[in-house]
């Protein structure tokens, strides 16, 4: 299935679409207009991509525009492939959703009043990381004889729960952070060693990988814009900071054909069981509508409320957004080098393109 998929991406390039106008077209160059875009999109129904073009600069200095190869920091959309992995792992035996943190991270505090389902719903009431920067200078504080790994570890663990487990709802990517660390203890291999053996290599996700601050031409380079117009003369490279910390809540990165990958993959049944699939995109936390990895909302196109599981991400020099229209079948992933940027109304407005002009039910 995934040669046949891989061909299908491989034979469409951004040039194609920009030799013929189309819907899609008219929401870029909108986009474009008001406010610039630079980064890469890819829009599909089915197993057809309608529309994979870059935008903007991939690299200011040596003068490379962004195309939909470019790989891409991905930020929060790394939760939904740490969800996964706990759920494969589920599915294998190795964990229950009802284990307490403590089973696997005995040096919690409290941990044995936490659940991996409230970890992955935002319901544990472990605080959210800081902003990377100044997660660095704290984790520092209790690194000594430490790994990276033990310090951040040390650093949570020094924070009270904002509130009882499972009584409330906070984002947090310490717990997914947390998550990873199980994963690994469970696992017995290296978070991203079981997400590449697992996922990556079998499904052909050959430039999605964890983030070790290596970067090559093959990268849409990380920039800040000064301005809400994204303009050359309002762009400078982001700040720089330690990739290796976000682990499970950020740390990966991958191209849009990658993700459309991970798409087909998931949605059809190759990656996890119905039931876990169903587990993973349904609104467990009552107080709000997180699914997994991801959440889960309705969007009112063309007359009619659609189903979508999406996720954002923001971080240093990257702005990310990943949306499912479960009912449709459509998929709309936007990965941009410019930091601070919602995707929201623009993943909308290429789905009702897609969906009001029948796009891919030919």
């Amino acid at each position: 299935m995934f040669r046949r998929l891989a061909t299908v991406v491989l034979s469409v390039t951004s040039l194609s679409f920009l030799l013929f106008a189309n819907p899609i077209d008219e929401v870029m160059n909108k986009s474009i207009a008001f406010e610039g875009f630079w980064g890469t999109v890819l829009v599909s129904r089915g197993d057809a991509i309608l529309h994979a073009a870059g935008y903007g600069m991939a690299d200011i200095e040596r003068n490379i525009p962004n195309t939909p190869e470019k790989k891409f920091r991905i930020a929060s959309i790394t939760k939904q492939f740490t969800a996964a992995a706990v759920l494969r792992l589920l599915e294998e035996g190795t964990i229950s959703l009802s284990d307490s943190v403590a089973k696997f991270i005995p040096e919690f505090p409290n941990g044995e009043r936490i659940l991996i389902h409230q970890m992955l719903n935002h319901s544990s009431g472990i605080p959210t990381m800081i902003n990377t920067l100044e997660l660095l200078g704290e984790v520092k504080k209790f690194e000594e004889d430490r790994t990276l790994q033990e310090a951040e570890i040390a650093y949570i663990s020094s924070l009270p729960l904002r509130f009882e487990p499972g009584s409330s709802f906070l984002y947090s990517n310490s717990a997914y952070f947390l998550l990873s660390v199980i994963i690994e203890r469970a696992s017995g291999k290296r978070y991203d060693d079981y997400l590449r053996t697992n996922f990556f290599e079998p499904l052909g996700m050959n430039n999605t990988g964890y983030d070790y601050n290596e970067y090559d031409s093959g990268w849409g380079l990380p920039y800040y814009c000064d301005s809400y117009v994204i303009d050359l003369s309002s762009v400078r490279p982001a700040d720089w900071v330690d990739r290796r910390l976000p682990g499970g809540a950020g740390g990966l990165y991958s191209t849009v054909y990658d993700l459309y990958l991970w798409d087909r993959a998931l949605s059809s049944g190759e990656v996890l069981s119905e039931s876990s699939l169903r587990l993973m995109e349904s609104p467990t936390n009552e107080l709000f509508e997180a699914g997994y990895g991801v959440f889960i909302g309705n969007e009112l196109i063309d007359g009619e409320y659609r189903r979508v599981v999406y996720h954002d991400g923001d971080t240093k020099g990257t702005s990310t957004r990943i949306n499912r229209y479960v009912d449709d079948d459509i998929f709309v992933v936007v990965l941009s080098n410019i930091e601070g940027r919602d995707f929201t109304a623009l993943s909308h407005e290429l789905a009702k393109a897609v969906i009001v002009n029948g796009m891919g039910t030919d």
